[in-house]
Parts: structure tokens; C-alpha cells; sequence
């Protein structure tokens, strides 16, 4: 396997391990009928998509954590993408409902590959230190929870609950203190360029960037983890 020189493997989240299920206008418009929306789901995933480039992702929150700032983002980001189509009765109780929602292992898929290859499992028995480097929010523990995929890991490292959002330094360091590892001896698998494999070469440890689409010009590359297997 490519990865037995490695004493520690480190994941990304979204778009390399799971993707939301169909996605995220899916579950945005599915609970917000009641609440009065009648649009469709592609204006909700292209609001979705603008908004969150236009806010800056969750890494907008930058050395912020806790369970208010990520509300608040949260909060703001779906009242931005309803607010331009009318908006929506008792907004409120909606955002409580769909912040929940998205913990639940139905709105989330695990990426064929990573269940063909078998990779968690495999890493596991080897007794490889394994951990998720992820920009995301704190409800990351329990969503990967629900999935069945936390048990794999050693550490879940969410970029809100570090205060440190990749490509920045600080969670790719508490990653390799947690692991007990010196820099060469980790990789980074994600499915970015910036974030992921420039984050990840910040520090010493070794990208791997996972690329089903073709989406970046990169020699070194793989597009599954089936690559990374046999």
C-alpha cells in the first residue's frame, strides 16, 4: 500500500470522505415547504453555493470558536440564501430544525471508494494513528457519529472547535501533536488544493490530493482511494 511508509493518515471531511445527500438545496427546500418556501431546490444550491463563497466558508471564522460563532454563521448564511426568494414564515424555528438536520447520517452519503477500498478499516487494523482535519463546525463529531465513520479515528479535528481553519498551521500542528508523529511521517488526504495539500506542505506533512473529478492539473494526484489500496 502507498501509504505504509506513513505512521499517521489525516482526512478531510466534505467531498473526500461524505457529500451532503442529494444536497444541500435538497434538505433546505424539503423542510422549508411547511415554512412557506415553494422554489425549487437548484435556487436554493445556487444561493447556497454564492452565499458561502460570498461569507467565506467556514474558515471565515478564523481564530472564533464556540457554539454562538458558529450559530450565528450558520444562522446568517440560510437567512442570506431565503431572505432574496421571499424569506420564510417563523424563520427561527426553521434554522433550529435544519441546523439539527444536518447530523443526521440520511443527508449524508460515505463516497463509494471509500467503502470499496476498505481504506478505514485497513489503516485501523494496522494500527495507524488516524485522524480528520476538517473545516468545519463542531457538530462534525456527532455527524460522523451518526455515519459510523468516528470510530475510525483517534481525534476528530474541527476547524471551529480549534480556531485554526486550514490552509492555517495551528490545526495541521495539533493534528501532529495528538499524534505523536514528526511531520514526514503523516499525510494529508484531501480533496483541495489550497486548503488541503498547501495547508498540509505548511507544516511538513506529506498531501495526497484526491481528485475524482479532474478538477486541478496536478501530476501527483489520485482520483480513488482505490489508488491507495492492494
Amino acid at each position: 500500500m502507498p501509504l505504509s511508509p506513513f505512521k499517521a493518515v489525516f482526512f478531510d471531511v466534505g467531498g473526500t470522505l461524505i457529500r451532503v445527500h442529494p444536497s444541500v438545496g435538497d434538505v433546505y427546500a424539503r423542510h422549508a415547504r411547511p415554512f412557506g418556501y415553494s422554489g425549487s431546490v437548484e435556487v436554493l444550491n445556487e444561493g447556497f453555493g454564492a452565499q458561502w463563497k460570498k461569507m467565506g466558508g467556514i474558515e471565515s471564522l478564523g481564530d472564533q470558536s464556540g457554539a454562538d460563532a458558529e450559530r450565528n454563521f450558520w444562522r446568517e448564511l440560510v437567512y442570506e440564501v431565503f431572505q432574496p426568494l421571499g424569506g420564510l414564515d417563523r424563520f427561527e424555528e426553521y434554522f433550529d430544525l435544519i441546523f439539527e438536520e444536518f447530523r443526521e447520517k440520511s443527508n449524508w452519503r460515505v463516497y463509494e471508494d471509500v467503502i470499496e477500498s476498505d481504506i478505514l478499516e485497513t489503516l485501523k487494523k494496522r494500527g495507524v494513528v488516524m485522524g480528520v482535519i476538517s473545516n468545519w463546525d463542531s457538530r462534525l463529531i456527532s455527524t460522523l457519529e451518526n455515519i459510523g465513520l468516528a470510530r475510525y479515528f483517534d481525534f476528530i479535528l474541527p476547524s471551529a472547535v480549534i480556531g485554526s481553519a486550514k490552509p492555517d498551521k495551528k490545526i495541521f500542528e495539533e493534528a501532529l501533536r495528538r499524534s505523536g508523529v514528526a511531520p514526514h511521517e503523516a499525510c494529508h488526504i484531501g480533496d483541495e488544493m489550497r486548503t488541503d495539500v498547501v495547508g498540509a506542505e505548511g507544516v511538513g506533512i506529506h498531501p495526497i490530493l484526491l481528485d475524482r473529478d479532474n478538477r486541478f492539473d496536478k501530476a501527483d494526484k489520485i482520483t480513488s482511494f482505490m489508488e491507495l489500496v492492494g
